[in-house]
């Protein structure tokens, strides 16, 4: 069942009218440059008091690195937040990094990637690479799990599947939050979820799909659409989704997909949850993240 809190604070987004708001000519590109005039939010204090903090640059891009002064463990998540590929890192990202650093000890690579409409999928790609690739190179392969929520849980898997087609050192794990992996929205069941989604609609994906991808090029195309590569080959994964979503559509496809090859991929899916459900302050997000730091601190079979 629902808990009070989860559906007071669902309600309170609906009547919000931030979805449909967003529907209007013009409005999302006035929301998203406002967005980019504010800029990435920062560590918030706890971060700031109980990790060392390193703060590079990749191409202009900020690039941070954050390690628990005490309890640190070998673990390092690398971490790509969500947005639709066209907003900024907010606190409620870094509150959930904290919360994976508390309960696990690990450290944390958080890239703030090029953002679209200004950049387009080519550009994040190189960043965030680059990045991983110094990740590897300081903690090794083997110990990273790569993580996003949303966009950031599309990107986790891309760049996953390009380092696997690129025959370079993959992760160790996946964990993907109600991830964003289809830019077509092309599923016939999300006619349906948009009903009950409180923030996200088929036109909206399709929008910032179109920001995402280089001019001329079909949004279904690899790695815009990371749902339309193959996932072989790929680390064990975790993935979590809310039944009350649209992006659950991309989530279930993702699994039959892996199901029909044998790859490894576990999929939780809560009863009448939203979108990154996971990261807002409500009893079952604090289910999820046991379930999450059980999977991040299981060996590896």
């Amino acid at each position: 069942m629902i808990s009070l809190r989860a559906r007071f604070l669902f309600f309170i987004i609906r009547i919000s009218g931030l979805k449909n708001y967003l529907l209007k000519p013009g409005n999302a590109e006035k929301y998203v440059a406002r967005d980019h005039a504010r800029g990435p939010a920062s560590p918030v204090r706890w971060l700031r008091k109980h990790c060392d903090i390193e703060k590079s640059e990749i191409n202009g891009q900020p690039l941070y690195h954050l390690g628990p002064k005490k309890n640190g463990s070998s673990l390092h998540i690398f971490y790509l937040h969500g947005g639709g590929y066209a907003f900024n890192i907010v606190s409620l990202h870094w509150h959930f990094i904290k919360k994976l650093i508390r309960k696990t000890g690990a450290s944390v690579t958080v890239p703030i990637y090029p953002l679209s409409p200004e950049n387009k999928w080519d550009r994040s790609y190189a960043m965030v690479m680059e990045a991983f690739e110094q990740a590897v190179s300081r903690h090794g392969a083997e110990n990273i799990v790569v993580m996003g929520d949303s966009a950031g849980g599309g990107f986790a898997l891309g760049l996953s599947q390009m380092l696997r087609n690129a025959n370079k050192l993959l992760p160790g794990k996946l964990v993907l939050l109600s991830p964003y992996l289809d830019q077509t929205a092309a599923d016939q069941t999300q006619e349906e979820l948009e009903k009950t989604d409180v923030l996200i609609s088929i036109d909206g994906i399709r929008r910032l799909g179109s920001w995402w991808m280089r001019e001329g090029e079909d949004p279904a195309m690899f790695p815009g659409s990371p749902l339309f590569e193959t996932v072989d080959r790929l680390p064990p994964m975790l993935v979590f989704a809310g039944s009350d979503e649209m992006l659950l559509a991309d989530s279930l496809r993702l699994k039959r997909k892996a199901d029909e090859i044998g790859a490894e991929i576990e999929l939780k899916i809560y009863d009448r949850m939203q979108h990154v459900w996971m990261l807002l302050p409500i009893p079952e997000a604090k289910t999820a993240l046991s379930e999450i730091v059980e999977f991040l601190l299981a060996p590896k079979v």
